[in-house]
């Protein structure tokens, strides 16, 4: 470059002394660093010359990072893609000529975040998932395909409450429905199932607990029923076992009591216990348990257990059991016949079932009924600041190798 604007600078200085006749001894300039003399123009020195500015759309050499920008965060790249080597020339002069498609590209490039991927390319499924990927919306899972055209809705909390309110919609369009939720929670239930046809051909009911069945309570006072009901499933125990044992929840047992008796009696099953199957559409039910008496953590443990097959998958609904029930149910069923794809996270996910209980469920995803605050252990003094045991559970999951997980505190969740 420098010997370019030197020989440009003496091509210059011939062009004035024609021009201005330097040689019949007329003044003239010459530019910096040159001088006439006897002997001919002499260079004295160069100055240094600033380069012109590059034109839009032009470039000399590749551009370094730019310090003034933010660093990239992890997984993304503020740098261009680099088309793939082809052994030719990979672009056109305007640099529009697409990459060779019969070229693999360059693993060692990162993709250009900018682009979209191509639908019509299948994900590598050598590649983790992108454990970013809010819960409730794994990568790379096309719609229809989890549960072969059925569809599971764990539907949010509507007050500040933590509750279990889950619909599941058969292949053939049938409708169940597990608990409900509490009664701020009623309104967005029947919207849902209405979307759906307005017809429940399964109500299961885990446990009464007013974050259970407030909701179903509420529906079945109704002067005018907003939903078609075809059956109710549930094991209780007789009032006077509540007062006894759970007196904080006993209101909302003699409520459940209560409503229950306005149902159609041939539409009540209350005699159901373990082994009972329920036919919902195309859909099994399979109750595995009669409800537990039991004088520890007597309310939670007396929730019944309830696998739904649906789509070529099982989905084990266990309520709010606990520690006790939960070594129970692995002893009424050895273990095997509670194998499960999907498993609702009991107790909303703290101080419910034990460590060994999911490890011998082995499920590939978890429905956490979880609101924002037991999610995070929050009693109003910060993440970690609660007594639950969220966290611990989260563990347990985390060591089992279960990355998808789908939790209240996102919304409503559909896995489909």
């Amino acid at each position: 470059m420098r010997g370019r604007r030197v020989y440009a600078a003496i091509l210059a200085a011939f062009g004035l002394l024609l021009l201005t006749g330097a040689g019949g001894g007329a003044p003239c300039d010459l530019p910096d660093g040159l001088e006439i003399k006897k002997s001919g123009i002499e260079i004295l020195s160069m100055p240094v010359m600033e380069a012109p500015p590059i034109p839009a759309g032009a470039s000399e050499e590749p551009a370094g990072p730019d310090a003034s920008q933010e660093p990239a965060a992890p997984g993304t790249s503020q740098e261009p893609a680099v088309p793939a080597e082809t052994g030719a020339s990979a672009s056109q002069d305007d640099g529009t000529q697409p990459a060779d498609p019969t070229v693999p590209a360059d693993p060692t490039v990162p993709a250009d975040p900018t682009v979209p991927a191509d639908p019509t390319v299948p994900a590598d499924p050598t590649v983790p998932a992108d454990p970013t990927v809010p819960a409730g919306q794994p990568a790379g899972e096309s719609q229809g395909a989890y549960l072969g055209g059925a569809k599971l809705m764990l539907l949010a909390n509507q007050g500040a409450s933590q509750m279990l309110s889950s619909v599941i919609q058969t292949v053939d369009g049938s409708v169940i429905v597990v608990d409900g939720g509490t009664p701020e929670d009623a309104p967005h239930l029947i919207e849902t199932v209405q979307s759906m046809g307005g017809r429940v051909n399964a109500w299961l009911v885990t446990h009464l607990h007013n974050d259970h069945v407030g909701a179903l309570i509420t529906i079945l006072n109704m002067e005018q029923p907003p939903l078609e009901i075809d059956g109710i499933y549930y094991s209780v125990a007789g009032q006077d076992w509540y007062d006894a044992n759970d007196p904080t929840r006993t209101q909302t047992a003699a409520a459940f009591m209560d409503a229950i008796q306005k149902f159609p009696q041939e539409k009540r099953h209350d005699d159901i216990s373990k082994g009972t199957q329920i036919a919902a559409g195309d859909a099994v039910i399979t109750v595995l348990n009669r409800r537990y008496l039991l004088s520890v953590d007597s309310g939670n443990n007396a929730s019944v257990a309830y696998m739904v097959h649906v789509g070529g998958r099982d989905i084990l609904y266990l309520g709010d059991m606990g520690l006790n029930g939960g070594d129970l149910l692995l002893q009424d069923w050895s273990g095997e016949g509670l194998k499960c794809d999907i498993v609702q996270m009991a107790h909303h996910g703290q101080n419910g079932v034990g460590e060994s209980f999911y490890q011998t469920v082995r499920p590939e995803i978890c429905l956490w009924p979880t609101p924002q605050w037991l999610w995070d252990n929050d009693n109003g003094g910060g993440p970690g600041s609660g007594p639950w045991r969220t966290a611990e559970t989260r563990w347990w999951m985390e060591k089992m190798g279960v990355t998808r997980h789908y939790c209240i505190k996102d919304g409503d969740q559909i896995i489909q």
